[in-house]
């Protein structure tokens, strides 16, 4: 069956991409471009920290082994300056309750490095769709709060991918902005600021696409409580962006990454110190 189906998909490509694009794509990329500014970053000395954070759990028998844990570092990799927070246990767990716990132990890991006083603090992901998944009042306000007492530093949030559709959906886009966007070509530069309408009236959030170096995919830039940013401000956030990149993507945000990262054998050599072994399932008969 597989041969055929790969060969079926291999005479079908155009045809079903054709279905993605519709008729609007060509009026879709020409609106995308009319909000696209070409802008070469150039490298500005620049504090920057990362955050992020990671979950993992194992289940046996009824019963989740669940770890979460969250870092803020530096681009320099500075270990001895670093915050983090984690968390483990046992009991009857959900991911979506596990995230939305990783999702405030960065807002308290972020609000620990204000007296570094850093340039820029990137955490990871999109603050937009944590608020989708998380309507708590709680976490909205825990939001607020870190703003409070920040200083001169600017907080934003970085995402490599993005499923948002705020900016071309009027227009009958079927795939999302960052999708169009990608489309206009290879070359350094930024999307206009938009405000984002998903969470009208909870916080004023400003989304931004950006390429940091020519030929790597976008990312997108979600600023909080700074609906009036300027262009010249967009720039000289860019420029310090940019002298921390690595292949377009901020460095710090890279180490958070790796730093934090609770992959299958962290969490199987955790649960193994319980006593949860592996959990004979029906795909261990097929070796999968």
């Amino acid at each position: 069956m597989l041969p055929d189906l790969y060969l079926d998909a291999i005479r079908n490509k155009e045809t079903k991409i054709l279905s993605i694009h519709g008729d609007e794509f060509e009026d879709l990329l020409s609106i995308a471009s009319n909000k696209w500014i070409a802008y070469r970053p150039i490298g500005k000395s620049a504090f920057t920290i990362g955050v992020d954070s990671s979950w993992n759990k194992k289940s046996f028998q009824g019963i989740d082994f669940f770890v979460i844990d969250s870092i803020a570092i530096n681009s320099h990799n500075d270990i001895s300056k670093s915050k983090s927070k984690w968390d483990y246990g046992i009991g009857n767990i959900t991911g979506d309750s596990l995230g939305t716990r990783a999702m405030k132990m960065e807002i308290d890991v972020t609000k620990s490095i204000y007296d570094q006083n850093p340039d820029i603090i990137c955490i990871d992901g999109s603050i937009v769709s944590n608020l989708v998944h998380n309507k708590s009042n709680s976490y909205i306000e825990s939001i607020k709060t870190m703003y409070e007492h920040l200083g001169e530093t600017r907080i934003i949030f970085v995402s490599k991918n993005s499923t948002s559709r705020n900016q071309l959906k009027e227009y009958g886009s079927k795939a999302a902005d960052i999708y169009y966007f990608n489309k206009l070509g290879f070359e350094t530069g930024y999307s206009l600021p938009v405000l984002n309408s998903h969470i009208s009236g909870t916080l004023e959030v400003i989304e931004i696409y950006a390429r940091l170096s020519s030929y790597v995919p976008l990312i997108k830039i979600e600023i909080v409580n700074d609906a009036n940013i300027s262009v010249d401000e967009i720039e000289h956030l860019l420029n310090k962006l940019y002298f921390h990149s690595i292949r377009g993507y901020p460095y710090c945000l890279k180490l958070a990454h790796q730093t934090c990262k609770i992959t299958n054998d962290d969490i199987n050599r955790l649960a193994n110190l319980y006593g949860f072994k592996n959990e004979f399932g029906s795909r261990d008969s097929l070796n999968e």
